[in-house]
């Protein structure tokens, strides 16, 4: 067992090093985005009904928007700016963060992709540039998010020169987007559009859902849905009326590719089947962005958990020294290392539009990261004990908002069905950089994947392991091909860091990694006869020894997080009592220690 006691004595080198190799070249940018966030002083509220925490946050969205220089538009047009962004608010802002997404990515973001430009979407990027009014999307329907199937209706009207929306019957009601509150709203509408009587497929439309006093449009109905859990949303369930729910023809934001011309002629460059692809594509940005601040999000945990172990003393052994702690911390640490330097990759690579990474990059990204910092964050709660329940230390809304984050943007089990679909594009989903040569365990990740991808394409879908049928191979496919990746991104870190005791210490995170991906799955390297004992027992014992070295640094690998002060947070202060002597006023840590006898 590695002792740590009070985990003092950090090699300043080392993690300086390591925090490098974390942020890469976006030092700077964090350092802005984190200045402006906590600027904002989103701290998670008691005593507020959920109305009032959710009308409050419309407000925090502009705070932010201002504090970031002033402009919506400039965020939503850098993908790495706003993906920093998105970190630093997801650990210090939970719940301006699941405002963010809908505004910078999937309105802004869906804006900014058609090229549309007319006076009509001048107004709205007028309102969201500045935070006046908040984007949403309006794709998932109540019946489920239909894509490409999408039974919203939208039909080109010649007599009034105008596109009627309609809600045909409860299948096509837009479920869920953030517009039952009486702030100010855009939407972006997918809808199917029909002209001349023909289905010209799903596209996407601009409509002003709220003005500025909170006044619906025309035509349309706004339920509110119930309270959820984790940050307060105005959730609603959203109907249009056909009859009086008119928009211009310049609500289409098919910009350059698709348009309603002047003499009402449906003019598209895209084909036919590829057109619900065009209109999603702004949810890509929120692929990469929400698990990326949700794995930050688990760092955060992560460092206050062995800030907090180190400690807390509850008998003779401070927390940090037991067994089952340790093993604990150095696995997720292993897991949260290698999934954000992955993540950081998936966002510079979609940045620079690299193909396929544009569009598959984040399809197998997203679940992997969402997930990881799911299990790290609950696990954090749970050591944490009762600090970890308390909303004064963010962990339960960390929580809530990676668990919603599996949903947002993509399911994360359909997107993981969908990408496996893709078989050949997996294996070929490489990193820049990678090396000819890489460790054995890598190679082992490797030739589980390409096992998984044989089976596929000879119909053998039990290769994949005890399941059945097509989508569940795939979706096991697009997990082996994240892990494989993860291991990858941060076996490169390593090789790459500039310093002797980071790379080695990197080696082992990634080794680490990778074996705990593999011993987890013993039974399915057995069948496939890619582990006989000796192998085992070679897993088993540099796992051990891997891990080893994880505890013996795991001081400058959570520093290396570099999490900010965060206010009414005990669990991250040096001495976490501090905060209690303040609320209680309390000396009695002054007092003598009453003995204690044993009882005969």
């Amino acid at each position: 067992m590695t002792t740590h006691g009070t985990l003092d004595g950090l090699n300043t080198d080392l993690v300086e090093v390591l925090h490098t190799v974390l942020v890469g070249a976006d030092g700077p940018l964090h350092t802005r985005a984190r200045e402006a966030v906590l600027a904002v002083g989103d701290v998670p509220t008691s005593g507020l009904t959920y109305a009032e925490q959710h009308a409050r946050t419309p407000d925090l969205l502009r705070a932010l928007i201002r504090e970031m220089g002033g402009s919506a538009l400039e965020i939503a047009g850098d993908p790495v700016l706003r993906g920093v962004l998105f970190e630093e608010a997801a650990i210090a802002a939970p719940s301006v963060l699941t405002l963010m997404s809908g505004h910078l990515n999937l309105a802004l973001g869906a804006i900014l992709a058609s090229r549309a430009d007319s006076e009509y979407v001048r107004r709205c990027v007028t309102d969201l540039d500045t935070g006046a009014a908040v984007g949403v999307l309006m794709l998932t329907e109540v019946a489920g998010t239909n894509g490409g199937h999408c039974r919203t209706i939208a039909t080109w009207d010649p007599a009034v020169g105008g596109i009627r929306l309609a809600t045909p019957n409860l299948h096509a009601a837009k479920f869920m987007p953030n517009v039952a509150g009486p702030a100010g709203k855009w939407a972006v509408v997918t809808a199917r559009l029909v002209v001349g009587g023909r289905d010209e497929g799903v596209l996407p439309f601009l409509l002003r859902v709220r003005a500025a006093d909170g006044q619906l449009a025309a035509g349309v109905r706004v339920t509110a849905l119930p309270e959820k859990n984790g940050s307060a949303m105005d959730h609603g369930l959203i109907e249009f009326d056909p009859a009086t729910c008119v928009l211009p023809r310049e609500a289409l934001l098919g910009g350059d590719w698709a348009r309603i011309t002047s003499s009402g002629e449906f003019e598209c460059a895209v084909p036919w089947g590829k057109r619900f692809a065009r209109t999603s594509e702004p949810l890509g940005g929120g692929r990469v962005d929400l698990p990326c601040g949700a794995i930050a999000t688990a760092r955060a945990a992560l460092a206050g958990v062995v800030g907090y172990a180190g400690q807390r003393c509850p008998g003779r052994t401070v927390m940090i020294d037991r067994g089952p702690v340790q093993r604990d911390i150095v696995t997720a640490l292993a897991q949260v290392w290698a999934t954000s330097i992955l993540g950081r990759r998936v966002r510079e690579l979609r940045a620079t539009d690299t193909a396929p990474w544009s569009t598959l990059g984040p399809m197998v990204a997203k679940p992997l990261l969402s997930g990881t910092a799911y299990d790290v964050l609950v696990k954090c709660r749970r050591r944490a004990g009762a600090q970890g329940v308390l909303r004064s230390n963010y962990i339960p809304d960390w929580i809530a908002n990676a668990d919603g984050i599996s949903t947002a943007e993509g399911d994360d089990q359909i997107m993981q069905v969908a990408a496996g679909k893709h078989y050949n594009e997996l294996l070929d989903l490489h990193l820049p950089d990678t090396p000819a040569g890489l460790p054995w365990y890598i190679d082992l990740l490797t030739e589980r994947e390409h096992a998984i991808a044989g089976g596929m394409h000879r119909g053998n879908y039990g290769a994949a392991g005890p399941i059945w049928g097509e989508d569940s191979a795939g979706a096991e496919l697009t997990a082996a091909t994240g892990e494989r990746l993860a291991a990858t991104a941060l076996h490169i870190a390593a090789t790459t860091a500039p310093h002797p005791a980071a790379e080695q210490l990197l080696r082992s995170a990634a080794a680490a990694y990778a074996l705990g991906c593999i011993y987890e799955r013993g039974g399915w390297f057995a069948v496939h006869g890619l582990m006989n004992n000796e192998q085992a027992n070679r897993i088993h014992t540099e796992l051990l020894e891997h891990r080893g070295a994880i505890a013996n640094a795991m001081a400058e690998l959570v520093a290396a997080f570099d999490v900010p002060a965060l206010p009414t947070a005990p669990l991250f202060a040096s001495d976490y009592l501090d905060s209690y002597r303040t609320l209680t006023s309390s000396t009695t840590d002054t007092l003598p220690a009453v003995p204690v006898r044993k009882a005969s």
